[in-house]
C-alpha cells in the first residue's frame, strides 16, 4: 500500500521533512480553492485517487494561493523536486509554460490549456470542448424548460466562458427555437471565480425574468446559484410550455420543507452544475427519491485529465504537448444518475444519446467561440 506525505503550505517556507518516497507530486489549486465543489475539487480527486492506486511511496505537495502567487508556489515545488505538477485553470498556463523550461527533470500538466508552436517536452496541456458539453445540457434545457426561459451565468467575462456560453445557447435554441437565453457574468477579474454572493444575486435576478432552469460555469460563484435554486426552490407562472418535465415533476414527491414553502400552482426551480457532478448538490432533504433541484451537470473530465498524467509519471511514459478532449474522448458530458435520473424520462435520455452522436460524427457541428475571435 502506498504511504502518502502530505505537505502543506508550510513546505513553501522552505521545511523539508526529508524522508524518502519513490515520487514527489504537487497540484497548485487554481482560484476558488480545493474544495470548491467544482473544478479544482474535480482536478483533485482524480490526482488523489490516481496516487492511491499506485503501489509507490508518495510525497503530495500542495497549494492554494492566487493569480499573483501561482509563480511561488509553482517554482517551490519544482525546487522541492516535484516529478508532476498538476495546476488546474487557464490562469497559471503562461506561467508552467516558463517555468517547465527553468526546470526540465519535473513533468507539468496543465488544465484549460490551449496548443502553442513551442510546447517543451515536459509541459502537457489538455484541453477541452466545453462548447460541445455545453450544448448538450442546453439541448436538455431547451427541451426541459416549462416557462421557455433559461439562463446562464459565468464567471470571469473572458473567451473561455463565453465558449461555455455560446455552445449553451445553440443547444437550447436547437431544442427550442422559441426559448429565452439570458446571460450574466459575475464579474471581470479573478475574484469572479469565488463570490457566490453576486451568483446568487445574478440567479435571483434571471429568475425574477422568467428563467426556471439556470447553468452556471463560475466556479465558487456557482454555488451562489445552487443556493438560490435550492433554497427558493419553487416558481409561480401562468403561462407554461408542456414539456417531458411537465409529468415528471407532478409525480415525483416533494419535500417537507417544498411543500410548505410552494403551493400547488408551483412548479419547481431547477440548477445545471458544471465541471463536476454537482447533481447531489440539489437534494435538499438527503432523500433521493424526493424531487431534486439539479437538472443535470455538465461534466469537463478534469479528474481523467489528471489521473492519466499520475499514472504516466508513475510509468515513465510521461510526454508533453498537447490534447483536445471533447465528446469523442469522453472529455466532457453530462451526467445522468440516481439524483436527477427520476426528472428525466427515457425518451429523453435516448434523444440526448442521439444529439451526443451527432456532434461526435459531424452531422450538428456547435460553434467554437475561439474560432470567431
Amino acid at each position: 500500500m502506498n504511504k502518502k506525505l502530505l505537505v502543506v503550505a508550510l513546505a513553501f517556507a522552505g521545511l523539508s521533512l526529508g524522508l524518502a518516497q519513490d515520487f514527489v507530486m504537487g497540484i497548485n489549486f487554481d482560484a476558488g480553492g480545493k474544495f470548491d465543489k467544482s473544478f479544482n475539487q474535480g482536478t483533485w480527486e482524480g490526482f488523489s485517487s490516481a496516487i492511491d492506486n499506485l503501489d509507490s511511496d508518495i510525497e503530495i505537495l500542495e497549494f492554494e494561493g492566487s493569480p499573483d502567487t501561482f509563480a511561488q508556489g509553482l517554482r517551490q515545488m519544482s525546487s522541492d523536486g516535484a516529478d508532476l505538477i498538476v495546476a488546474p485553470g487557464f490562469a497559471q498556463v503562461d506561467i508552467i509554460h516558463n517555468i517547465s523550461a527553468e526546470f526540465p527533470d519535473t513533468n507539468y500538466l496543465s488544465i484549460d490549456a490551449w496548443p502553442i508552436d513551442d510546447i517543451n517536452p515536459n509541459e502537457l496541456r489538455v484541453g477541452f470542448a466545453e462548447h460541445e458539453g455545453s450544448y448538450l445540457v442546453g439541448y436538455l434545457a431547451g427541451l426541459m424548460s416549462q416557462t421557455g426561459v433559461v439562463g446562464f451565468i459565468g464567471g470571469m467575462d473572458i473567451p473561455l466562458i463565453h465558449k461555455f456560453n455560446l455552445g449553451y445557447e445553440e443547444g437550447v435554441m436547437a431544442a427550442c427555437s422559441e426559448c429565452t437565453v439570458i446571460s450574466n457574468y459575475v464579474g471581470t477579474t479573478p475574484s469572479a471565480w469565488n463570490d457566490p454572493a453576486r451568483g446568487k444575486e445574478l440567479a435571483a435576478a434571471q429568475q425574477a425574468q422568467g428563467a426556471d432552469i439556470i447553468y452556471a460555469a463560475a466556479g465558487s460563484s456557482g454555488l451562489g446559484v445552487i443556493d438560490f435554486v435550492t433554497q427558493t426552490m419553487c416558481y409561480q407562472s401562468d403561462n407554461l410550455r408542456t414539456t417531458p418535465l411537465s409529468s415528471t415533476v407532478k409525480v415525483l414527491p416533494k419535500s417537507a420543507e417544498y411543500n410548505a414553502k410552494c403551493d400547488a400552482g408551483s412548479q419547481p426551480l431547477f440548477f445545471i452544475g458544471v465541471d463536476s457532478n454537482q447533481n447531489y448538490l440539489g437534494d435538499t432533504d438527503d432523500r433521493v427519491s424526493t424531487l431534486n433541484h439539479g437538472l443535470t451537470s455538465m461534466l469537463k473530465r478534469v479528474d481523467i485529465a489528471a489521473a492519466n498524467a499520475v499514472q504516466a509519471v508513475a510509468d515513465g511514459t510521461f510526454e508533453g504537448g498537447y490534447q483536445a478532449l471533447g465528446l469523442a474522448e469522453n472529455g466532457v458530458g453530462w451526467a445522468l444518475g440516481d439524483y436527477n435520473d427520476p426528472l428525466i424520462p427515457s425518451s429523453v435520455v435516448s434523444k440526448m444519446a442521439a444529439i451526443r452522436n451527432d456532434i461526435i460524427s459531424g452531422a450538428i457541428v456547435v460553434t467554437n467561440y475561439f474560432d470567431l475571435q
